[in-house]
């Protein structure tokens, strides 16, 4: 498929970037793992030092939590053992307290090998799939702690994630300061969608000279192959689609108040997608052959017309998007996760 999409490229935000496939690369546990084990297997690490969770994560410029878990691996691996107060002793050796210069002689050169592309990025994909999963059925409590034992990061990192999916209205705080991720009702569906019919074509009119020519036509020729074999194209492709119509599309806008603002209203969305999960693709085909019918006069330059359409669309969804709501709420809830309590 053509690269997106935007004549002058910009770096995505971080929730606008497709979010890195959980085990794609290393946990930030296992870079420090695997460092430490490369330090003593090469001998740069000397056999009796002694490390300790506090000062190897000062050196290393990362939280405890993971520098804990990658000590523990390496006792469970037989390269250390637990000294007699604090840490863990290299090998067999007499315990010998390093240096903080030492240390640092050791482990300086050594930060530029671990993977810290920002951690909360490798589980915030898996953490919003499975809060989305239980928006239908229910109020469900967020424990952080939990999550971060869950997906084995530290509470900062679980903190973090759990920021960002208030950020797009996923979860909120309440009077108590607990994470709620509140059951989605009508009323949510019907505001965020009047919202969409606000933002979105106007955000498709300061967008639309930035999108490049070649990515549009590769948009328009895959929505129509997914028509053409509707309902045999699956609901994986109609996902990726409705991920490049209203989430690739208005990456490159540059007023950044107004991308917020629609990242947050799309909260609608994730019915359709829930929906499919569950049931035969088999409604879909008007929104598609709509998605379609928008790209092509964008091709065409036809930039007002679009916006019609793209109105139109988003106003017309909204009983399709209500009813699957209702369909879902009766179903039997999913599995919670450790991490999360029904409230009610």
């Amino acid at each position: 498929m053509a690269q997106p999409r935007i004549s002058e490229r910009r770096e995505l935000a971080p929730e606008l970037e497709d979010p890195p496939r959980v085990g794609a690369s290393a946990f930030l546990y296992e870079s420090i793992f695997g460092l430490l084990q490369r330090k003593i297997a090469s001998g740069a690490m000397p056999t009796g030092a002694v490390l300790k969770e506090a000062a190897v994560a000062i050196h290393l410029n990362v939280s405890r939590a993971p520098v804990r878990r990658a000590l523990a691996m390496l006792a469970e691996h037989g390269l250390l053992r637990p000294a007699d107060g604090q840490g863990y002793v290299v090998g067999e050796a007499i315990p010998r307290p390093l240096s903080a210069r030492e240390l640092h002689d050791i482990l300086a050169e050594a930060t530029e090998d671990i993977s810290r592309s920002a951690t909360w990025e490798r589980i915030f994909s898996r953490v919003s799939g499975e809060v989305t999963a239980l928006l239908p059925f229910g109020t469900y409590r967020i424990q952080e702690a939990e999550l971060g034992d869950h997906h084995a990061v530290s509470r900062t990192v679980a903190r973090e994630v759990l920021w960002r999916l208030m950020d797009v209205r996923l979860i909120e705080k309440d009077r108590k300061s607990h994470w709620i991720a509140g059951q989605m009702t009508a009323r949510v569906v019907r505001d965020t969608l009047e919202m969409r019919r606000v933002l979105e074509p106007q955000a498709l009119a300061n967008v639309a000279p930035l999108l490049e020519r070649s990515w549009l036509e590769d948009l328009a020729r895959r929505i129509e192959a997914t028509v053409a074999r509707f309902p045999a194209c699956g609901a994986a492709e109609i996902d990726a689609i409705e991920t490049d119509m209203f989430g690739t599309m208005y990456a490159g806008l540059r007023n950044t108040r107004m991308l917020g603002s629609i990242r947050r209203n799309q909260v609608a969305l994730i019915v359709p997608r829930l929906f499919r999960r569950h049931f035969p693709v088999r409604d879909d085909l008007p929104s598609l052959v709509a998605y379609g019918q928008i790209v092509r006069l964008l091709c065409a330059g036809a930039l007002e017309a679009a916006q019609i359409l793209l109105r139109t669309q988003i106003e017309r969804s909204e009983p399709l998007v209500l009813a699957r709501l209702r369909v879902l709420s009766i179903l039997p809830p999913p599995a919670t996760q450790p991490y999360m309590i029904a409230v009610h």
